[in-house]
């Protein structure tokens, strides 16, 4: 009996623990923030004034499971912790940047075989119906970003040089807040030589806002797709019908099934990860390639569209974890190193795996002074 005594009172303590522990895990959030007072921070309640340079030290009253701190400086605003777009009066510059590097060819095959153009009109292809969507590309209104004599006329087969290279920029202000779509045009008119295989690198959407913040897109995230409307599978060496075959899935099929019904289909949507003529390549995060053929071939008539690409995107504003469920936290410093106002903003939660606490939100405006 006294060994069954033990037994129960053990599992009463153990259903007590619990109890507490599970009352513990259920409590609601609970935060109030402070401030500690020097001879270079005030606080009247309400507003926190400092001199620029010197710490602010903020306390809590409460034990939330997990606190972000928001400092009110530019990039870490609650206010705008979901902003995923700037508005227009907001970007100063918007502007779309590359390279152009030609290797072999020459000048007679260079001229009039590249074009990148940016349309906000374009409603998108299909890519199913390769002669609906020649129609939709071919019919659609284009801003050329560049005229054909400005393109280098002196390729290098080895590397970029000054005369086979071009850096190019086009201001895309006229377009904020718009919905714009890039495509590249390869369609050499001239095959009296090798027609060139053509180079796009470091193709970028650059954004500067007026708050002195920016934002790169790459074109690695514009989502290009391939256009291919005329290209020549004669003219495929060994190499490049394995570089074919991979990009259809199969790299040990006959080189008789090339021609198939099934993927004469696919051709025209075909990227590839390899130098082919006549099909692009976007696998290299910084280059966009397409090759043409040798003299005398099949003039390449090829695009590449993006997906759209929304104008003035930004990143949402960042808060700073400053507490976790496995830790304390009674004091926290932060120093605003230029004068001005802030709302600083803290945001409490508790989370658990049995609760949701519920979050608090407290905000202090900072004075900062010089």
């Amino acid at each position: 009996m006294k060994t069954i005594y033990k037994s129960l009172m053990t599992i009463a303590f153990a259903g007590l623990s619990l109890a507490s522990c599970d009352k513990e895990l259920k409590e609601e959030t609970a935060m109030e923030v402070g401030v500690v007072t020097d001879s270079n921070v005030s606080f009247d309640g309400k507003t926190v004034t400092v001199k620029k340079g010197s710490p602010v030290t903020f306390s809590f009253d409460g034990d939330p499971d997990f606190i972000s701190f928001f400092s009110g400086e530019i990039g870490h605003e609650y206010k705008h912790r979901n902003r995923t777009e700037m508005k227009v009066e907001d970007i100063e510059k918007c502007e779309l940047s590359f390279r152009i590097w030609y290797r072999y060819g020459n000048a007679s095959t260079i001229k009039g075989s590249t074009h990148v153009l940016v349309s906000d009109q374009f409603n998108g292809i299909n890519g199913s119906n390769v002669d609906q969507d020649k129609q939709t590309v071919e019919n659609c209104e284009w801003t050329e970003v560049f005229a054909q004599e400005e393109l280098p006329t002196k390729p290098n087969s080895t590397s970029e040089t000054a005369e086979s290279s071009k850096t190019f920029t086009f201001e895309l202000s006229s377009y904020l807040a718009k919905e714009i779509t890039i495509a590249v045009h390869y369609n050499p008119i001239d095959n009296s030589n090798t027609m060139p295989q053509l180079n796009i690198m470091d193709m970028n959407i650059d954004l500067m806002f007026t708050n002195g913040k920016g934002n790169t897109v790459n074109a690695k995230d514009f989502g290009f797709s391939p256009l291919n409307l005329v290209y020549d599978l004669t003219k495929l060496n060994d190499s490049h019908k394995k570089v074919l075959k991979k990009a259809l899935g199969n790299e040990k099929m006959p080189d008789e099934d090339l021609n198939s019904e099934e993927n004469i289909k696919k051709y025209p949507y075909l990227l590839v990860d390899g130098q082919i003529p006549d099909f692009w390549s976007t696998t290299t995060p910084t280059r966009i390639q397409i090759a043409g053929g040798s003299k005398g071939t099949t003039k390449a008539d090829t695009w590449l569209i993006s997906a759209p690409v929304l104008l003035g995107t930004c990143y949402p504003d960042a808060g700073q974890s400053i507490k976790n469920i496995s830790q304390t936290l009674e004091i926290y410093s932060h120093t605003y190193e230029e004068a001005g106002t802030y709302t600083a903003t803290f945001v409490a939660n508790n989370a658990n795996y049995v609760h949701q606490g519920g979050q608090v939100v407290r905000e202090l405006t900072i004075n900062v002074v010089e």
